[in-house]
């Protein structure tokens, strides 16, 4: 008899292999594209160091804020919620910076 902790736990690893699944398919896909499909990129690289410029700006406004926010709160719970936040915050960003290589 399979109980429930161990039927969510058959359900989660369902999901992520096929979420593993899928991003495979999607990378094999976009690995077989020939070039021309991607010639419509062309007019959107002009403006890429523009959008870097807003991002940095965006990035370092959220820093400050979150900073400030640590500032403010004295209660080490508090603290430690707003780190633990700052720390997904920030692998979140990376993870997205490096998805657009």
């Amino acid at each position: 008899m399979i109980t429930s902790s161990m039927n969510s736990l058959i359900v989660r690893m369902l999901l992520t292999l096929g979420a593993m699944l899928a991003m495979l398919l999607i990378a094999w896909m976009a690995l077989r594209l020939p070039a021309n499909h991607l010639d419509w990129l062309a007019p959107t690289r002009a403006t890429a160091t523009y959008y870097a410029w807003w991002r940095v700006l965006l990035y370092t406004l959220i820093f400050t804020g979150w900073a400030a926010a640590l500032r403010i709160r004295q209660a080490p719970v508090d603290q430690q919620r707003l780190k633990r936040l700052g720390l997904i915050g920030f692998s979140s960003i990376i993870l997205v910076e490096l998805s657009r290589v």
